[in-house]
Formats: structure tokens, C-alpha cells, sequence
């Protein structure tokens, strides 16, 4: 009797295993299938970190030769510079971190459902990463393009007081 106990819960131990891996590869596909719509936003932040760059160095090429009253602005163009190559960086990392998670589908039948769950929790904080990172990204293009703005504008209005 005791050998018939000892297999009825053996067999609920390797179908209730069995059930939970199988819960947690559909969780794995889910979270997978999240990395589509981040690496969308990846590639449209790529595209517009581009579009950043030829503003800056655009930007860059019609101020380097004038004489400025305020020179603080060259600062503020360095700055800008130093934060875009930060963003190169950063979208850099996440391509990389991208093709490795591309290239390396884990074989399911080799892992312990305890490796599985620690490979969700990688992937899921590595999205949250990446959406902090894009979010950062967005918030100081942002700021470049109105710092670009407000330097333009100050420009017009010397411009202005010095031909009166």
C-alpha cells in the first residue's frame, strides 16, 4: 500500500511539474512576443535619434563661426553633443542585448522550471530598461529641440538689436 502512495504522488508531482512548465514557456512566448512591440519602439527611437543628430550637427554648422554675445550657448551645444553620444551608446546596448536574446531561444526540455522563471524575470526587467532608457531619450530630445529653439530665437533678437 505504501508503494502505491508513494507512486500516486510521484505522479502528481512529475503532472503538477509538467503543468507548471508548461504554464511558465507560455508565459516565456508572451513575454518574447512583447520584445516585438519594444524592438518597434527601439527601431522608431533609433530612426529619430538619427534625425536628432543631423539637427544637432546641422545646428552645430550655423552657430560654429559666429561671434556670440552669450557663450554659454557653445555650452549648451557641447552638452547636447556629449548627451547624443550617451543615446548612441545606450541604443547601441540594447541592439546587442536584442540579437543575443534572438539568437539564444532556450532549449526548454534542459531547463529546470526555476531557470525558466529566472529567464522571464531577465527579460521582463530588461524591457522595463529598455522603456526607462527610451523614455529618458524622448524626454532629452526634447529638451535639445527646445534649448535649439530658444538659442535660435535669442539669436534673431540680437540680431535684430543690432541693426537699430
Amino acid at each position: 500500500m505504501k508503494k502505491l502512495y508513494t507512486l500516486l504522488i510521484l505522479t502528481v508531482m512529475v503532472f503538477g511539474c509538467d503543468n507548471e512548465k508548461k504554464e511558465l514557456i507560455t508565459e516565456y512566448d508572451n513575454v518574447a512576443k512583447k520584445s516585438d512591440s519594444i524592438k518597434t519602439v527601439h527601431e522608431d527611437m533609433v530612426s529619430h535619434h538619427s534625425q536628432m543628430i543631423n539637427e544637432h550637427n546641422k545646428f552645430t554648422e550655423e552657430w560654429e563661426g559666429m561671434e556670440l554675445k552669450d557663450s554659454s550657448i557653445f555650452e549648451n551645444i557641447r552638452e547636447h553633443g556629449m548627451m547624443l553620444e550617451r543615446h548612441d551608446a545606450v541604443l547601441q546596448s540594447h541592439k546587442e542585448i536584442m540579437e543575443a536574446q534572438d539568437n539564444a531561444t532556450p532549449n526548454f526540455e534542459d531547463l529546470s522550471n526555476i531557470e525558466i522563471s529566472e529567464k522571464i524575470d531577465k527579460m521582463k526587467a530588461w524591457h522595463e530598461r529598455m522603456r526607462n532608457d527610451h523614455e529618458m531619450m524622448k524626454n532629452e530630445h526634447e529638451k535639445i529641440m527646445q534649448e535649439h529653439k530658444s538659442v535660435k530665437e535669442r539669436l534673431l533678437m540680437d540680431t535684430k538689436e543690432e541693426l537699430k
